[in-house]
């Protein structure tokens, strides 16, 4: 680890080749800031969508395909069995060739059912961030479940309090934080937006007379409510005839996926709906619609459709599900929640927005500067400061390049930080400022303050005072071996005279 940051293994439980589901999209967003202070390893089960970005990043990519335990999410009392079964698979013996091999100084575990890079980390004494993108399932096994994630664990993240609530009262075992995602504005191209919208009405037949209200999603099943969705819907198309409705997302169950379509062709208005595929470029969808719905019936760990649909300035409605509830909350949209299956209070929230433009334009607005204040980069970075200052020193420090909150840049020595005195004693000793990790201040100071690292001189200047002190040394060496002969010369020949009186 010499002169570089420290390094973290990023282990994903999966790498779809076909579409990014909403636990990659996290660990990627966090990856983006993460490589900023650690040099990042992606490691993935199979070659993706995610795999082929991180690369893009700079991120080395490992594949190791691991076996999962679905068990710790819906919290079963199989657990404990299912791990034993885990640790038996020819996997763990290849997943500790490659901790040997990376020697990372921290491990991060993206969702709860991917325990063995926890264990196997913990196991080498590896520090472990555990994140969780999902909330563990309420049954009488969630404290176990809870607790063997803890147990294996230096601070489990989580993306809601949603996420983290089954963590409570468990700090003896474990430190917890909260690390909601973000959004970047810059990224989604603002300057596209409007383009974008009118392109997407103008394909679907649709102009700016319409009254779009949409549901989007990666993967579409059951829980995701795109069957509430559509039935909260129905009633708005038939009391106005501007009304139109998007679906976008990929089904992931057919059968449920086909029941949807065939209850819109038989409601009399399948002309209002339009089932599209699910758009990586978010920002080539999201411009197009005036409110974005998510009908989600289960407790969701965040809701980023919810985020996103407030960073491109829409109204946004929602069941009460989760981490849902803390989103709309904070971000002043409680009175757009609605008791998660409450499919008559659904459609009257979203055609209050449709059926008032002042209202829709004025929480468009709203939302838009919310999610860029509470969830905006500059947000997440600030959090992610606070996280670094509560995790554990990696075993191997020494050679570490250093950054507080200023300029000065500190090389870790002998257990003590040396600061360098400029950037040309940095740069001359073949350090890169691309290798300095940045850390709080807390973290600087647990390290006592060294001996400076001063510029190195001119090598032929160098090279002269050598000569110089070489020559100096000679002609010392000559009149000291001089004034020695002379000394013996002279007492020869007292000796000498001495003699003869005798």
């Amino acid at each position: 680890m010499s002169g570089l940051k420290p390094k973290l293994l990023l282990f994903s439980h999966i790498c779809s080749p076909v579409f990014v589901t909403g636990a990659e999209k996290l660990l990627l967003l966090f990856a983006r800031e993460l490589i900023h202070r650690f040099h990042c390893v992606l490691v993935v089960p199979q070659e993706g969508i995610i795999s082929e970005r991180a690369r893009e990043l700079g991120i080395k990519v490992t594949v190791l395909e691991l076996p999962l335990a679905i068990s710790l999410y819906t919290a079963a009392p199989t657990i404990a069995e299912e791990i034993k079964g885990l640790i038996k698979h020819p996997s763990w013996s290849k997943l500790h060739s490659l901790l040997a091999d990376e020697r990372p100084s921290y491990v991060f575990v993206n969702t709860s059912v991917h325990p063995l890079p926890a264990i196997a980390a913990k196991s080498l004494g590896i520090p472990t961030i555990w994140a969780m993108m999902e909330t563990i399932m309420d049954t009488p096994s969630r404290g176990a479940s809870a607790d063997f994630i803890a147990s294996h664990s230096d601070v489990v993240i989580g993306i809601s309090h949603t996420t983290l609530q089954p963590f409570q009262g468990k700090q003896e075992m474990v430190k917890t934080f909260m690390l909601p995602p973000y959004l970047d504005r810059d990224q989604l191209l603002p300057g596209s937006w409007h383009y974008h919208r009118a392109r997407l009405r103008e394909q679907l037949g649709w102009g700016e007379v319409h009254l779009v209200a949409g549901y989007i999603g990666a993967t579409i099943y059951p829980n995701k409510g795109l069957e509430p969705f559509i039935q909260a819907m129905l009633p708005i198309a038939a009391a106005d005839a501007r009304a139109r409705f998007l679906v976008v997302g990929n089904p992931v169950d057919e059968v449920y996926y086909q029941k949807c379509q065939t209850l819109v062709q038989m409601s009399g208005y399948a002309d209002r709906f339009v089932f599209h595929p699910f758009v990586e470029q978010i920002q080539q969808v999201f411009p197009a619609l005036d409110v974005v719905v998510v009908p989600s019936l289960v407790s969701e760990g965040f809701g980023m459709t919810a985020l996103e649909g407030m960073a491109f300035g829409k109204g946004v409605v929602a069941f009460a599900s989760g981490g849902l509830t803390e989103i709309l909350t904070v971000t002043g949209n409680e009175p757009f929640l609605v008791h998660t299956g409450d499919v008559a209070g659904l459609s009257a929230s979203v055609n209050l927005l449709l059926s008032n433009q002042e209202l829709l334009n004025g929480v468009g607005e709203r939302n838009a500067l919310a999610a860029q204040n509470i969830f905006g980069v500059e947000a997440f970075r600030a959090r992610l400061e606070e996280l670094m200052a509560l995790l554990p020193f990696p075993f191997d420090v020494q050679g570490s390049l250093l950054r507080g909150s200023g300029p000065t840049v500190y090389l870790v020595e002998q257990g003590k930080r040396r600061p360098f005195v400029s950037e040309k004693a940095f740069l001359q000793r073949g350090y890169r400022f691309e290798d300095v990790a940045l850390v709080p201040e807390s973290v600087l100071e647990r390290f006592p303050p060294g001996s400076p690292m001063y510029e190195i001189r001119n090598s032929r200047s160098a090279k002269r005072k050598r000569r110089r002190k070489s020559i100096t040394r000679i002609r010392k060496n000559r009149r000291t071996a001089l004034r020695g002969r002379r000394l013996i010369r002279g007492r020869s020949k007292g000796r000498k005279a001495h003699r003869r009186r005798r």
